[in-house]
């Protein structure tokens, strides 16, 4: 009577967590049990469903199959008469797309952190006015000043406008 009431003492002594512990640990032995006997275990011919008849049947079924992917080398579908048209009046068709995959990507003069999280890089602008062939002259320099100068004056106008 007495090894009743201590393991009654013990059960109310644990808590909650303490349950949760013992129960998932022994859930956890059940299927490391389980793991093991399906290792163990491991007959092919224990997961096949019915007599030799259907496994024949399935033998033949693979067989046919294996055969008619040998025999279609090409592919099932081709495009059809919309399709090839859609291609056709695209915007930019595939072959263009591949096409624009091999010109040259931007690069960059230096990379530069700011504040140690954003990258801020230079675009290297000589590299791309090269390749379109056209020269660097100064009445170009100074139009785009202008231009850069003309927009500062307006943001300050706006600033002072918002202040």
């Amino acid at each position: 009577m007495k090894l009743i009431s201590d393991i009654i003492a013990i059960l109310k002594s644990l808590s909650f967590i303490d349950y949760i512990l013992y129960f998932s640990v022994l859930a956890l032995l059940i299927l490391i049990v389980a793991l093991i006997y399906v290792l163990k275990n491991d007959d092919t011919d224990n997961f096949v469903i019915g007599s030799d008849k259907m496994k024949e049947k399935n033998e033949i079924d693979l067989q046919e199959i294996a055969n008619n992917i040998i025999e279609k080398t090409e592919p099932i579908a081709d495009l059809s008469l919309y399709e090839e048209e859609q291609e056709q009046k695209a915007i930019i068709s595939y072959d263009e797309l591949v096409n624009e995959r091999n010109k040259k990507r931007l690069q960059y003069d230096k990379v530069e952190l700011i504040d140690n999280v954003i990258p801020a890089k230079k675009i290297n602008l000589n590299d791309i006015i090269n390749e379109n062939n056209e020269e660097i002259n100064k009445e170009t320099e100074i139009v785009h000043y202008e231009r850069e100068e003309a927009f500062l004056n307006t943001l300050k106008e706006l600033n002072a406008l918002l202040n």
